[in-house]
């Protein structure tokens, strides 16, 4: 099949996974990507000139391709010697509706094999369609039983493929007496917190083991920032799901649309233990990579512009990049204790050292307390501070507000359920580590989700319906009744320490179009959340997930379109502001091309409501101030010496965060080596270090320390 105006393939293909995206009939090449350098390369290839990819079938071996016009389909292998084999046409899904998910039951080589083609998550139509080579249209095999809804992922093993239910259940695929036959293969899933929201769901299998990738994300489905990855293994002995927290150091899962594939870390020249995943983000198309040992996340990007279901990019996979079978182990396979590097902050106050007991000059605690404001007014770094209000009760009394003052925001972030937090500064690029008693928990997961005057919000609970508000450097901790349903806001803050009776706690969620508003509220002393729905709206407000801002006795929130929404708690009103008017006016929220799309963030600075809105490396974030004698948004090209600390769980603003910082936007994302805090120079109009490949803890908010103890606590 050469010497058709076909080009060579790129160097290095064949040898390691690459990502292939076809354009159907917008252009005459196809483009591949080599992820190793993320370098692009526009291939001619006749065979899927006009076509489109439906997914990567067989290990990543063959690619399913179906005509745009004709809907006329085959197999493709585009790393052995462009075999193509021929299908019936889809006749019945056009191209553009296509929402589905192939698998190859057999072998692509032999004349005995079978294609499958199962509906995903977002198909309107529900099937299951099989088809044999020579075979002139498509079976449905669920022609008698529609009520099943799968979720995307198809899997061969042994023979047999395996589709994924949203229960967790799986259809099992077989050749039967030359027959195709699918049955239910009942599943159950260890107790541990469900994931709810925004899902996408990946089936894998690696060495005979079944694996369940996880992916929650904000926003649109593969058009926002994924916030939590979890991994399961299906135990056979019980066929139950159980939570790993490895999948082994000599592999790599690898994941576009709706397949999941195992890759051998070291012939595929991929970091072990980790899960690739191609996504789709407003800016671009980026690769994600999630690695298990810190369960951080960092992301490149691949293509230019964020895709559609029907121009993925889909990986290909040698068939030398397998992974050996290998006998799965979990314990064997968990990562080994890291060397740490960071200090330990102590945070034990309620014993005095036991060296002080046996000495017989006067105790540390007796000191008088002018002594101990005066020392303590002395100490210019937070773990010095820490290490003060350790010694003893009598030292953690002593008040600062000096020091309190120059507090500036850490990053908080945690990477197990042991206690254990680590605290990063991100101007000095120091870290400690924190023990924190109400982040242990053996089965609840508990995520950070936003902070305010160093009181920290964290949801949790066996079914994600807990929240607890604590401050982790006193160990204060405030807890609100259940949810009625489970944590699925856009963001939560409160007016006031949440141990004052006069606080009230408020979070927000709307639907994506806006059309629906829905607020919780919660005051100190109240037994149940006060819910208010605010339903088909004549001014639609789609919320942008960023945190609120309690401003002047009112709840502020950012639109995606960049206008503002009040919410007054006197009297549970709602109102879209007039004014200012939205900055991106013209933004569809719903088209696919994320045309105009940002990710936005609200900051109070000074007394003064700041929005910034990002899109791409190529594009400088835009910084606005709200003109209040105008009520306009007022573009600004810096923010003198004052800093941004950006994150969509919370945003703080920084009037004097010290010489050489100011003027600059931190991100909570850090050098591999977690000695360079991410960050934009107004100034030079620069990102530092970079802004893709970076590290972010997928756990973590923006905190500023508030070493006070709870001032409304009943005394002793």
């Amino acid at each position: 099949m050469k010497g058709r105006n076909d080009s060579p393939l790129p160097s290095g293909f064949g040898t390691r996974p690459w990502l292939i995206q076809a354009h159907g009939t917008r252009k005459v090449t196809q483009t591949f990507v080599d992820t190793l350098d993320r370098s692009l390369h526009e291939v001619i290839i006749p065979e899927m000139r006009g076509k489109i990819c439906l997914g990567c079938v067989h290990d990543g071996g063959w690619l399913m391709m179906m005509d745009e016009a004709t809907q006329d389909c085959f197999l493709l292998s585009v790393t052995d010697r462009r075999s193509k084999i021929l299908l019936p046409p889809l006749l019945r899904l056009a191209s553009s509706e296509y929402m589905g998910t192939c698998g190859v039951l057999g072998s692509p080589a032999t004349a005995s094999f079978a294609v499958v083609i199962a509906s995903n998550a977002e198909s309107e139509q529900n099937f299951l369609l099989c088809c044999r080579p020579g075979d002139e249209e498509w079976t449905d095999l669920l022609a008698e039983d529609g009520g099943i809804r799968f979720s995307g992922g198809v899997v061969s093993h042994e023979g047999k493929l395996y589709v994924s239910i949203f229960c967790g259940d799986l259809v099992v695929v077989q050749l039967v007496g030359g027959a195709v036959q699918a049955q239910i293969l009942r599943t159950e899933v260890e107790e541990e917190p469900p994931l709810y929201g925004s899902l996408a769901r990946y089936l894998v299998v690696s060495c005979g083991d079944f694996f369940a990738v996880k992916v929650k994300y904000l926003g649109r489905p593969y058009a926002g920032a994924l916030n939590w990855i979890v991994v399961h293994r299906l135990d056979p002995s019980g066929n139950v799901w159980r939570r790993v927290e490895s999948i082994g150091r000599d592999r790599a899962f690898l994941v576009s649309g709706d397949y999941g594939l195992s890759c051998a870390a070291t012939a595929g020249q991929l970091e072990g233990n980790c899960v690739y995943i191609v996504w789709s983000s407003c800016d671009c198309e980026r690769l994600y990579k999630f690695c298990l040992d810190d369960k951080s996340i960092s992301f490149h990007q691949i293509l230019p512009e964020p895709t559609t279901p029907c121009y993925r990019a889909y990986w290909a996979v040698p068939a030398d990049c397998s992974v050996q079978a290998t006998e799965f182990n979990q314990q064997a396979l968990l990562s080994p204790p890291p060397s740490n590097e960071a200090t330990t902050l102590p945070n034990d106050l309620d014993k005095d050292s036991e060296e002080q007991q046996g000495d017989s000059s006067p105790p540390w605690h007796d000191l008088p307390p002018e002594l101990l404001e005066l020392i303590a007014s002395n100490l210019s770094l937070l773990v010095d501070r820490l290490s003060f209000l350790a010694v003893c009760k009598s030292w953690s009394k002593v008040s600062n507000p000096i020091q309190q003052a120059k507090a500036q925001p850490w990053l908080m972030h945690s990477s197990k359920q042991d206690g254990t937090c680590k605290i990063l500064h991100p101007l000095r690029g120091t870290e400690y580590i924190l023990q924190v008693v109400s982040f242990k928990s053996d089965k609840e997961r508990q995520i950070f989700q936003s902070s305010k005057d160093g009181w920290v919000v964290v949801s949790g609970g066996l079914e994600d319906d807990e929240i607890f508000i604590i401050n982790p450097f006193t160990q204060d901790i405030v807890e609100p009744p259940l949810f009625e349903s489970f944590y699925r806001f856009c963001g939560v803050t409160f007016s006031s320490a949440p141990t004052s009776p006069d606080c009230i706690v408020f979070c927000i969620c709307s639907s994506l179009s806006g059309a629906y508003i829905s607020v919780e509220t919660w005051r100190p002393g109240e037994d149940e959340w006060s819910v208010l729905r605010f339903e088909e709206l004549e001014e639609p407000f789609p919320v942008a997930h960023n945190n609120p801002i309690y401003f002047r006795g009112e709840f502020y929130c950012l639109g995606r379109k960049g206008n503002l929404a009040v919410f007054n708690p006197s009297d549970n009103t709602w109102r879209v502001l007039h004014k200012p008017e939205p900055i991106y006016a013209e933004l569809h929220v719903f088209d696919d091309d994320h045309d105009g799309a940002k990710f936005c963030y609200l900051v109070e600075l000074g007394g003064e409501l700041i929005s910034v809105f990002m899109r791409s490396a190529d594009e400088p974030p835009r910084v606005f101030k709200l003109d209040e004698t105008k009520m306009a948004w007022t573009e600004v090209e810096d923010i003198g010496g004052a800093a941004l600390f950006l994150d969509h769980r919370v945003s703080f603003g920084m009037v004097s965060p010290g010489a050489g910082n100011g003027n600059k936007i931190y991100f909570p994302r850090y050098s591999e080596e977690g000695k360079h805090s991410a960050f934009y120079d107004l100034g030079t109009k620069t990102y530092y270090p970079t802004f893709y490949g970076l590290k972010e803890p997928l756990n973590c908010v923006w905190v500023v320390p508030n070493l006070q103890s709870d001032e409304y606590a009943p005394s002793d």
